[in-house]
């Protein structure tokens, strides 16, 4: 348990949990009674004669006990049976207890199963087992994007236990008796607070979900402090960005719904912006917000279609919003519904590498285009862009792919992808689309040879000259990859606060990611953001 908190708080207020007097510790029990399985019913139809009468029953325990440490300090450790853990409070456990305890005993050569979910504009959660022993380069893990959510495998002090695996909680596999129970409880308080996983595993300090509910609901007051802020015409970095691909085949107009916005038909908006959001909610009701819980309650996103919002097509506005923030000296980020703790060194490297690749001479400074595709009839007037957008081009291995190699070619042999910053896909699809592009590029012939001859076909179209230079005829055999550039053009509107240009944190960590794949191969990589003025 957290040395903040007593026993008493650690259960959930139901009421469920009796207590029974123990020798030591202190010890609570539940016995459910019978009740019937959901699908009885739908069995019985099957039956010939009295139907059955089944029943579920379940028994739960839970034990506290008080271990003395080296220090003379004690801690408390629970021990859940059945189904107990249910009834426990998360927020009065030590965060990545389990954890740490199997990275601190587990060497990187002797896992066998991890979980990790994958952070983007949509999580991917998964579970990698192996069969046998295994070395953590063979789970495929991106340390960079993955969060470990639990580990386990063989410790190398078999004595401690046979093996193990941990998140919060741990779950030893081993021998043990009352009389060892409380030296089980040292060795692992012992392992948890050891350093030895940051030899092989200390990139999971870099990203930490928040599960402490004291400091989620500190950051959630900031949140809705910035919203006050909005509100009162003061300056704000709270941001909105769609967390996941609305359906293409649906409208793309949206609208706000909730307390406070006002009731009857919707005005309906193409981009999801924290300056609409406000707006709106300026012209309703916005007395009626008392805390940020009206706002994560209540507050929608809808696809609006003749002024009514679509039920199936929305989304919490609080899932959309992105916010950094320091805090008690460490850096928070809101990121599509959820706080995550970044580690400052961490925070700063991402910078440094966004800072590097982030051109400042953009292709437009600012734009009034209210979309991705105004942006690219705009740029379609520079001589020096040929158009490339929804040419579609296969590899030989993969017929049918249909990549796109780009929006626009540029003469001096940039590669150009676009993307409004502020519109229904996320950011960091870009990056994806232009790596597969790239490495298709470099790699097959008969990419290179069908993107050449679609593009001179574009560039008799639209009457622009010289193009066929700027990529490999099919004489040799790879193109010279270091001749060419990567450019990511972004469309985004600027931080109300400082003014300036930006991505949200974790687009960058993909970023990061993309461009070293696109250094590896050879090509220069380039950021471009484009401010997008509101209309």
């Amino acid at each position: 348990m957290r040395k903040d908190y007593t026993v008493d708080e650690a259960i959930r207020d139901n009421k469920k949990l009796a207590e029974q007097a123990a020798t030591t510790g202190r010890l609570f029990h539940e016995q459910t009674g019978g009740s019937h399985p959901g699908w009885l019913g739908f069995i019985n139809a099957f039956v010939v004669g009295d139907p059955l009468k089944l029943q579920n029953q379940s028994c739960s325990a839970v034990l506290f006990l008080d271990v003395t440490t080296g220090k003379k300090s004690k801690r408390t450790f629970a021990f859940a049976f059945g189904a107990a853990h249910l009834s426990l409070q998360a927020n009065a456990f030590e965060r990545n207890f389990g954890l740490k305890v199997a990275l601190n005993s587990v060497a990187r050569a002797n896992l066998k199963n991890v979980d990790v979910a994958t952070l983007d504009a949509t999580s991917f959660q998964k579970r990698v087992q192996a069969s046998r022993k295994s070395d953590l380069g063979g789970f495929g893990i991106d340390v960079e994007r993955d969060l470990f959510r639990l580990a386990g495998g063989v410790p190398t002090d078999t004595d401690f236990a046979n093996s193990l695996a941990g998140r919060d909680a741990l779950t030893l596999n081993a021998r043990i008796s009352p009389a060892t129970i409380a030296d089980k409880c040292r060795k692992a308080l012992q392992l948890f607070e050891a350093q030895d996983y940051k030899k092989d595993y200390a990139f999971i300090d870099q990203i930490t979900p928040v599960r402490e509910v004291d400091i989620t609901e500190a950051l959630d007051d900031l949140i809705y402090n910035e919203v006050q802020l909005l509100l009162a015409d003061q300056p704000s970095d709270l941001h909105l960005t769609i967390p996941e691909v609305i359906d293409p085949e649906q409208s793309h107009e949206i609208g706000f719904f909730g307390v406070g916005f006002r009731s009857g038909s919707k005005r309906a908006y193409g981009e999801l912006t924290i300056e609409d959001y406000i707006h709106e909610l300026k012209n309703g009701r916005p007395a009626e917000l008392t805390s940020i819980q009206d706002i994560k309650a209540s507050h929608e996103i809808r696809v609006v279609i003749d002024g009514q919002g679509q039920r199936p097509n929305r989304r919490k506005v609080y899932d959309c919003m992105v916010f950094e923030t320091m805090h008690k000296g460490s850096t928070y980020v809101l990121f599509a519904g959820d706080w995550y703790c970044v580690d400052n060194n961490f925070y700063r490297s991402v910078e440094a590498d966004f800072q590097k690749i982030l051109s400042n001479k953009p292709l437009v400074a600012k734009t009034k285009a209210l979309n991705e595709r105004e942006l690219i009839k705009e740029l379609d007037a520079d001589p020096d862009l040929l158009l490339l957008d929804q040419v579609k081009v296969s590899p030989a291995s993969a017929t049918g792919a249909n990549i796109e190699p780009c929006d626009f070619l540029s003469r001096d042999k940039a590669f150009i992808h676009l993307k409004d910053g502020h519109g229904s896909d996320p950011i960091s699809h870009l990056w994806n689309q232009g790596v597969v592009s790239a490495e298709s590029f470099v790699r097959d012939a008969t990419f290179r040879n069908e993107m050449r001859t679609k593009a001179l076909k574009r560039q008799r179209e639209t009457k622009k000259k010289g193009f066929e230079n700027v990529l490999p005829d099919g004489r040799q055999k790879k193109p010279t990859t270091s001749e060419y550039r990567i450019v990511y053009g972004i469309m985004r509107h600027a931080y109300k606060s400082s003014k300036k240009l930006g991505l949200p944190f974790f687009s960058k960590v993909s970023l990061r990611s993309a461009t070293q794949r696109l250094e590896l191969m050879g090509y220069t990589v380039e950021v471009h953001l484009i401010e997008k003025q509101h209309a």
